[in-house]
C-alpha cells in the first residue's frame, strides 16, 4: 500500500507537471495493474516442445464430369453456297425486323451533304456461321435491297417483308467506295 501511495503522490506531481488528467489516468492504470511481487525477468528454461498433429490427409473426391465441348456451330439457313432456304428467311421475317436488329446486326446511319448515303454496317452477328458466309463486313454501308431504298424505317419494313416471296435477296452497297452487289438466291426447299 505505502509503494501505491508514493506512486500515486508522484503521478499526481507529474499530472500538475504534464499539465492534465490524461497522463495523470495513464500513470495509474499501468502503476494499478503491475504487481509488485511479479516484477522482475520470466524464469528461463526449456519451452515445452509442441505436439503437432498431422494434416488430415484430403480426402480423395472424384471431380464432377466436364460437359462434353459443344459442336461448332453450323449454318442450316443455306440449301448450298449462295443459296438460301426460303423457311430460314420466312422464320427470320416473322420474327420482325427489330428482333433481327436486336439479336446481333448493329447498324448506324450514315449522311453526308444533307442526303442518305445508306446504313454502315457495324456489327453482323459475329460468331454466326450462316453471316461468315455472307460478304457484308463491317464499315460496309448499304443503301438498296432488292432495289428499293431503305432511307426510312417503313421502307425498310416493306422491304424486310418482301422477303418472304421474293426470288432472291440483292443487296447495294458501298466498300471502299467502290459500289457493289451481293445477291442470294432464296429456294423452296
Amino acid at each position: 500500500m505505502r509503494v501505491w501511495l508514493g506512486m500515486h503522490r508522484r503521478s499526481l506531481v507529474l499530472s500538475t507537471v504534464m499539465g492534465g488528467a490524461l497522463p495523470w489516468m495513464l500513470l495509474v492504470t499501468s502503476c494499478a495493474t503491475t504487481r509488485p511481487d511479479l516484477v522482475g525477468p520470466a524464469p528461463v528454461g526449456e519451452e515445452p516442445t509442441p505436439i503437432l498433429a498431422a494434416a488430415p490427409s484430403p480426402s480423395p473426391v472424384a471431380e464432377p464430369p466436364r460437359p462434353a465441348a459443344p459442336e461448332p456451330a453450323t449454318c442450316t439457313a443455306f440449301v448450298r453456297p449462295g443459296v438460301l432456304k426460303r423457311s430460314a428467311v420466312v422464320r427470320v421475317v416473322d420474327a420482325g425486323l427489330g428482333r433481327w436488329l436486336a439479336g446481333g446486326a448493329e447498324v448506324e446511319r450514315k449522311i453526308a451533304k444533307s442526303r442518305f448515303q445508306g446504313w454502315e454496317i457495324r456489327r453482323l452477328y459475329p460468331g454466326d456461321p450462316c453471316y461468315a458466309a455472307v460478304d457484308l463486313r463491317p464499315r460496309t454501308w448499304s443503301s438498296r435491297i432488292n432495289g428499293k431504298p431503305i432511307e426510312k424505317p417503313e421502307q425498310a419494313f416493306d422491304v424486310f417483308g418482301s422477303l418472304r416471296t421474293v426470288p432472291e435477296l440483292v443487296v447495294d452497297f458501298l466498300r471502299d467506295g467502290r459500289p457493289q452487289k451481293l445477291t442470294l438466291q432464296i429456294a423452296d426447299e
